[in-house]
């Protein structure tokens, strides 16, 4: 068996979370089962292991997979690209695969850039799935809130419940907001992020942007512990971006 590193794109709206389920079917899909689907297809029986979990309708521009494949594949990765995309497109698209012994998809991964989008322009129907329309926003403040997120801190209170077993100290490297037209980015590179982390993040600066909570809100939740607010921005606007290795 030889290992590939996969470079890949999707459109979480699709499906329901990047994890493989027990109980996918028609109705019940995800990015890992669906291309375990795609490769059985090709007589490939290997378990997919990402850099990341993605919940149910956050999209990725460049995931990372890893999976092993059979000798006949080794001199066909060309091919095996093609045929792959034929079962997975359009909604998952495989943008480049090579050989990668001893790779792993999820162990290896130094820093994640995650980017979450919003749009304060006019109500535009056929983002719903892909951005979060919001009324206008001061990016610039945006901005400097978004900074007291940088450094080492327990990220304890900015995580879901069942979020694993996992400790919950994380480093954020970079964490800003920037605008292009009607569009708002807000981004976070991080060492890893917990369970919704960065949704949470981002409704805890979206209230403060509305002014329902303040920066002494934030490091109190941040570096003190004490709990002031917990609600998600919707998964809709949050994009996977790169993963660093």
């Amino acid at each position: 068996m030889y290992r590939l590193k996969v470079l890949l794109s999707y459109d979480g709206s699709c499906y329901n979370g990047f994890q493989m389920q027990k109980n996918e079917n028609a109705h019940i899909k995800t990015i890992a089962g669906t291309l375990t689907k795609a490769l059985l297809k090709l007589n490939i029986h290997t378990t997919v292991v990402g850099s990341g979990r993605t919940d149910t309708n956050v999209h990725a521009l460049r995931q990372v997979v890893h999976f092993d494949i059979p000798a006949f594949w080794e001199q066909r990765l060309p091919a095996l690209r093609d045929r792959l995309n034929e079962y997975l497109m359009p909604s998952i698209y495989i943008i480049h695969l090579e050989l990668s012994p001893n790779f792993h998809a999820r162990y290896n991964a130094k820093k994640r850039l995650y980017r979450y989008i919003m749009y304060d322009g006019p109500f535009v129907p056929y983002l719903a799935n892909y951005a979060l329309h919001v009324e206008s926003l001061d990016v610039h403040k945006l901005n400097t809130y978004a900074q007291y997120f940088k450094g080492k801190h327990h990220f304890g209170l900015f995580k879901k419940r069942d979020g694993g077993p996992t400790g919950d100290e994380r480093t954020i490297f970079q964490a800003g907001a920037y605008r292009y037209h009607h569009y708002i980015v807000l981004y976070f590179l991080g060492d890893a992020f917990l369970r919704s982390q960065i949704r949470l993040m981002g409704g805890f600066l979206y209230q403060m942007m509305q002014g329902k909570l303040s920066e002494e809100d934030l490091i109190d939740q941040l570096d003190r512990g004490v709990f002031r607010y917990s609600t998600p921005l919707p998964a809709s606007g949050l994009y996977l971006s790169r993963i660093y290795y």
